[in-house]
């Protein structure tokens, strides 16, 4: 299957398409600095662009199957828009090009998942990782939401950079608190095991391990 994949020179974007990579996928990764991908496979192939350039962004999904999204900004950066305008982008040019299937990322604290937050959690969160943040992320999921797309969103709690464990669980009645945690390499593969699956298709459920 040929995957796009936005968000690819982040940890859990290059965790994304070496797993993707492993699984025999043909992986476009779109990226501002294609330099920062130190992978090399016969089936992985760059593009130099920027998810805020429409244009660009209907490039890269021009005979796609699936697109993936791990947009983010780091914690620490101030957020802007790069999450909901660079998603508004990727669901018109997957529209456009008759690509059904997007899934991506978004995050505990955002919608329904707010509910099933610990007291202290819910006190907490917003303050670490930013009210504006999950506004963002919340914008993000709308734009989403509305589109006509084969959609799935997963809402991963605070992320590791360890190996992963090979397991997960996900699902839209997950409780989570501070502690709750997932090896990002897991949410990679909780990713890439959306694209054969339809169980959670226009959903956003958690995913922890």
């Amino acid at each position: 299957m040929k995957v796009v994949v936005f968000g690819s020179t982040g940890n859990t974007g290059i965790e994304l398409l070496k797993q993707a990579l492993e699984r025999g996928h043909r992986v476009l990764a779109f990226a501002r600095d294609p330099g920062q991908i130190a992978l090399s496979s016969p089936r992985l192939e760059t593009l130099r662009g920027d998810v805020l350039d429409r244009a660009a962004v209907a490039n890269a999904v021009s005979g796609a199957e699936v697109a993936i999204s791990v947009l983010g900004v780091r914690l620490g950066h101030p957020p802007g828009t790069v999450r909901s305008k660079g998603t508004e982008n990727i669901i018109a040019a997957l529209t456009a090009a008759k690509v059904p299937r997007f899934i991506s990322v978004s995050t505990i604290g955002v919608g329904d998942s707010q509910q099933r937050l610990s007291f202290v959690a819910r006190a907490f969160l917003p303050r670490i990782i930013g009210a504006e943040r999950l506004r963002e992320a919340q914008e993000q999921e709308a734009i989403t939401v509305r589109s006509k797309l084969e959609w799935t969103i997963l809402r991963p709690p605070r992320l590791l950079d360890r190996p992963g464990t090979g397991h997960y669980r996900l699902g839209t009645d997950l409780r989570t608190g501070m502690r709750t945690q997932l090896h990002r390499a897991d949410l990679a593969r909780a990713l890439l095991d959306q694209m054969a699956s339809s169980a959670f298709l226009r959903q956003c459920p958690s995913v922890i391990n």
